[in-house]
């Protein structure tokens, strides 16, 4: 730029303003400071008086006004213009960190690594941020089209849409603008997927939020700035935004790698950290020619839906399916034998789904228990599906657990307080096991309504109820409370406290009782070896066994048994 951008300290710590007049040279990078302010509020009277303030370094913690009472107080008095602003922070400030995101802040910096090192590059995205003379590398050329929002949004919608291969003119009139800005060396496409759990109503925000669409476009927009990658931004959904980006710059595949896998964790990090947001990242592979943007969008979209298997805050790369024996870039398997395969395992899940239905009628949990597993066993074999199949063929057993409640009269809002889509609600549920786990609570839910049950758990709440019907199915597995709070959809601490106080012991107490129950159970028949009894209740260490029964019951395993033999 040709003159200097001029700069406000705002902290109530002299030693800090001291700090920053001092710990960089300023001039060198094209800002002078201008001005100091020892709180928000004579900050807010300085940016009253003045518009010539171009740039702030805004700490959060302040007397009379703090630096987000600042941010909120001065978006209406700045009609004009209002200053690029970079918050100081401590490692306890991240709550308000992201209400500073969400007010306009562009970057932060930790007071605790508040160096030359880190202070540099987040100054740097901030004049990049001011500059209008001189655009930095990944900036679009001006244009008719640049500054019309919506038709650049239709010429990505258009790119993802028309299949060169079928539609030539059309691929051909979109990809005019895209060769001219983004070139067509080293092109990749990344889709990002929100996950709808994390913007709940724990945040009590949705994805309709503006300021959180805000801040995610913003957060991706300065990373892939900082990080020198040429890109442009589609909003496709409320969750789910295209990454259109190129590399040209670098020639080895190894060095993207290294930097695309830099650039997408650091995204992750960020709204994690800000907003509590969870993001899946699907990365396509690279390609040179702007005839392959669409099928780069259809690998990225493929590959962030891998999320529904792995779960959220990952990013996905073709080999991600390859090292499951998928090729990433179809509906779940290849060739007219992965065809097979897949169409003979979505016939065996539906007669799975039919096979428990009817095992719930029967009064002995373990046998739609089993069945219920068998299932779990062959949803293993669907990773790489698109989770919409692997969601119809579990649809199936939907249909018959209705035609069940159907017969019994009973609906579903009875298994489940207020479900009453349930076809819409599996379709929501996010990963596969949340689905499974779903599934589970609702088999549990009718088998306990089929055989009176229900009455015995009435006092229970629905997690407790859920969690204490699991043990009771599956103490003789390797269970665990992390196991069954990811299962109910709790944390580990709240169904602990939760579990004891409904059911009057902790869970460990509770398990370890049904364990023992079990094997005096087995104690008075004969064959079975003190091991082998140990084993089939859950403990793989015959003397842990042997310490918790005499705990339990007050005898070791073998004077219990010569007892009954007496």
């Amino acid at each position: 730029m040709n003159r200097l951008l001029k700069m406000m300290i705002v902290d109530d710590e002299p030693l800090v303003r001291l700090a920053l007049q001092h710990m960089i040279d300023w001039p060198s990078m094209g800002i002078v400071v201008e001005v100091e302010a020892a709180d928000g509020a004579e900050a807010l009277e300085i940016l009253k008086q003045r518009g010539d303030i171009d740039l702030m370094l805004l700490d959060i913690e302040m007397p009379r006004l703090s630096g987000i009472e600042l941010l909120r107080a001065y978006s209406p008095v700045m009609e004009k213009r209002r200053p690029v602003t970079i918050m100081l922070s401590a490692y306890s400030d991240y709550s308000y960190v992201r209400e500073a995101f969400l007010l306009g802040a562009i970057d932060f910096i930790v007071k605790a690594d508040m160096d030359e090192e880190h202070l540099v590059p987040v100054i740097l995205k901030a004049v990049n941020e001011l500059s209008k003379e001189e655009p930095p590398l990944n900036s679009l050329p001006t244009s008719e089209i640049e500054d019309d929002i919506d038709a650049k949004s239709e010429i990505l919608r258009q790119l993802i849409t028309f299949d060169p291969n079928q539609q030539e003119e059309a691929t051909a009139i979109a990809t005019t603008g895209i060769h001219e800005w983004l070139g067509e060396v080293n092109q990749l496409v990344a889709v990002m997927t929100v996950s709808q759990g994390s913007l709940g109503s724990r945040q009590e925000r949705s994805l309709n939020d503006a300021k959180t669409q805000r801040f995610i476009t913003q957060s991706v927009q300065t990373v892939l700035d900082a990080m020198s990658i040429r890109h442009f931004i589609y909003r496709k959904s409320q969750t789910e935004y295209v990454l259109f980006c190129t590399l040209v710059q670098y020639r080895s595949e190894s060095v993207i790698r290294e930097k695309v896998q830099s650039a997408f964790t650091m995204m992750q990090t960020r709204l994690i950290q800000y907003v509590n947001v969870s993001i899946s990242i699907g990365v396509s592979e690279l390609a040179s020619g702007t005839k392959h943007w669409y099928r780069l969008h259809q690998q990225a979209a493929h590959l962030a839906a891998m999320s529904f298997y792995a779960g959220w805050n990952k990013v996905f790369y073709p080999e991600s399916c390859m090292d499951h024996g998928r090729s990433g870039s179809g509906s779940g398997a290849g060739g007219n034998a992965g065809q097979d395969h897949v169409r003979k395992l979505q016939l065996t899940l539906k007669a799975n789904g039919a096979a428990i239905t009817q095992l719930l009628e029967q009064d002995n949990s373990e046998l739609w228990g089993k069945e219920f597993e068998q299932m779990q066993l062959l949803l293993g074999q669907t990773w790489g599906w698109r989770p919409q199949d692997v969601q119809a063929a579990l649809e199936n057993l939907l249909w018959e657990l209705g035609g069940l409640l159907h017969r019994k009269g009973i609906r579903w809002d009875e298994l489940e307080e207020e479900l009453q889509h349930p076809f819409e609600y599996m379709r929501s549920l996010e990963t596969l096991e949340e689905t499974k786990s779903w599934l589970y609570r609702i088999c549990t839910n009718l088998y306990s309504w089929l055989h009176g049950k229900e009455k015995a758990d009435s006092s229970y709440s629905t997690v407790v109820a859920t969690a204490k019907q699991f043990l009771d199915l599956h103490y003789m597995e390797d269970v665990n409370l992390a196991l069954i709070s990811e299962m109910v959809g709790v944390s580990e601490s709240y169904l602990s406290k939760q579990f004891t106080k409904e059911v009057g012991s902790n869970f460990i107490q509770y398990l370890t009782h049904l364990r023992i129950e079990e094997s005096k159970r087995l104690m008075k028949k004969k064959g079975f070896k003190i091991t082998d009894i140990a084993e089939s209740v859950g403990y793989l260490n015959v003397e842990h066994f042997s310490r918790m029964f005499k705990k339990t019951t007050g005898y070791s395993p073998k004077l219990y048994r010569e007892s009954l033999l007496k």
